[in-house]
C-alpha cells in the first residue's frame, strides 16, 4: 500500500507542474498555437529642431514609391513584406507575442545583399554590406529619399483583439538649402569686379546605413569641386549648381549625417561659394555643423572682402571674409503615394 500511495503521489505532482506550465506565459511570449495579425500604418516624423522660414517641403521628398515592413521576433526575421500600393499593410499568419517592426521605404534595387530571409538576425540590416551610396539619393530627375523607421509591439492572439501599429518614418539624408547671399563689400572693394559662379558641398560623406540598427556614416568623401583631399572619382555634378547674384535661389544638396562636422575640421561637411574678382577664380569654403539625418537647414551668407577668398574649395581663409548663418528648420514627413489617373 505504502508502495502505491507513493507512486500516486508522484504523477499527481507531474500532472500539477504540467498545468502550471500551460497556464502561465511570461509577458510578450507567444501563445502556443495562437495566431495573430497586423496592421501596419506609415506616419510622418520631423526634427526637433526649431522652426525657420522656408519654402514648403517639396511633394516628391515626401514620396513612398515602395515600403518593406519586416518583423522581427526575439531579434530573428518572422515575416518580411514589399507594398507598393497605399500606406497601410495587413499582415496575417503571425504568432503572438513581442515583436520589433522594421519600416524601410524607397529602397534601391538590391537591398539589403542579401534579401533577408526567415530566421536571419535584426543586425543584418546594418551590415556594411547594406550601407546606401550618395549617389542614389540625388534630385535627377527627382528623388527618390530612402525613409526608415521602427518599433515594438506586442501581438495579441486573433481570438482577443486586432494589432494595429504606426511607424514614424523619416529620411536618412538632411537638405542643405541655400538662402540668401548678400554682398556687403569692405572699403576699396569693387562689387562690379566679383562675379559669383557655383556653390558647392565639399566632403559629404558618401555611405550610411538606413539607420539600422544604428545611424553610420563613412568614408570617403564625395565633393562638388575638386579640391586638396577629394577629387578625381569622387567629384559628383550634384553636389554643385551654378549660381549668380542674381540667381540662385531654390538650390539645395542632400547629404548623409555628419556628426564630426561639429568636433571634427578636417572631418566636417563645407559649403563653397565660387566665384572671382577681377579675373582671379577663388572661393568662400566654411564648415556646417554637424549634420543629422532629416534635418533641412538654410544657410545665409555675406560676402565682405571679395578679393580675399581661398584658392582652394576646401580651405576656409580669413573668417572675415564672410558673415554665415545656418537656420535649422523642420523637414516635416507627410507620407504620400503618386497616383496617375
Amino acid at each position: 500500500m505504502k508502495r502505491l500511495f507513493f507512486l500516486t503521489s508522484i504523477v499527481a505532482l507531474l500532472c500539477s507542474a504540467c498545468s502550471s506550465n500551460d497556464d502561465e506565459s511570461s509577458p510578450g511570449s507567444p501563445e502556443t498555437g495562437a495566431k495573430a495579425s497586423l496592421t501596419v500604418t506609415l506616419g510622418g516624423t520631423k526634427s526637433n529642431e526649431t522652426r525657420g522660414v522656408g519654402n514648403p517641403t517639396q511633394v516628391e521628398e515626401n514620396t513612398i514609391n515602395t515600403f518593406t515592413v519586416y518583423i522581427f521576433a526575439n531579434n530573428r526575421l518572422e515575416k518580411a513584406e514589399i507594398v507598393s500600393t497605399g500606406l497601410s499593410l495587413f499582415i496575417d499568419g503571425l504568432t503572438t507575442g513581442t515583436k520589433k517592426i522594421v519600416v524601410i521605404a524607397n529602397t534601391p534595387a538590391g537591398y539589403p545583399n542579401p534579401i533577408l530571409a526567415e530566421g536571419d538576425p535584426y543586425s543584418d540590416l546594418g551590415n556594411v554590406a547594406n550601407y546606401i551610396n550618395l549617389d542614389d539619393q540625388t534630385a535627377d530627375p527627382t528623388p527618390s529619399l530612402i525613409m526608415s523607421g521602427e518599433d515594438d509591439i506586442t501581438l495579441q492572439s486573433e481570438s482577443v483583439g486586432t494589432n494595429t501599429i504606426t511607424i514614424p518614418v523619416s529620411r536618412i539624408v538632411a537638405k542643405i538649402k541655400l538662402g540668401t547671399i548678400t554682398i556687403d563689400p569692405a572699403a576699396g572693394l569693387d562689387p562690379l569686379l566679383f562675379e559669383l559662379t557655383g556653390v558647392a558641398i565639399i566632403k559629404a560623406k558618401s555611405l550610411s546605413s538606413v539607420g539600422i540598427p544604428s545611424v553610420v556614416t563613412a568614408q570617403p568623401f564625395y565633393s562638388g569641386i575638386e579640391g586638396t583631399t577629394v577629387h578625381g572619382i569622387y567629384i559628383k555634378p550634384y553636389l554643385y549648381e551654378n549660381i549668380t547674384i542674381a540667381d540662385h535661389d531654390e538650390r539645395y544638396f542632400y547629404v548623409f549625417a555628419n556628426i564630426d562636422g561639429g568636433s571634427n575640421d578636417e572631418e566636417a561637411t563645407l559649403l563653397t561659394l565660387e566665384g572671382a574678382y577681377d579675373g582671379e577664380i577663388m572661393y568662400f569654403p566654411f564648415r556646417l555643423p554637424a549634420i543629422a539625418r532629416n534635418t533641412q537647414h538654410t544657410v545665409d551668407i555675406t560676402l565682405r572682402r571679395l578679393g580675399t577668398g581661398s584658392p582652394d574649395p576646401e580651405i576656409p581663409s580669413d573668417p572675415a571674409t564672410l558673415t554665415v548663418t545656418i537656420t535649422p528648420e523642420d523637414w516635416i514627413i507627410v507620407p504620400t503615394q503618386e497616383v496617375e489617373w
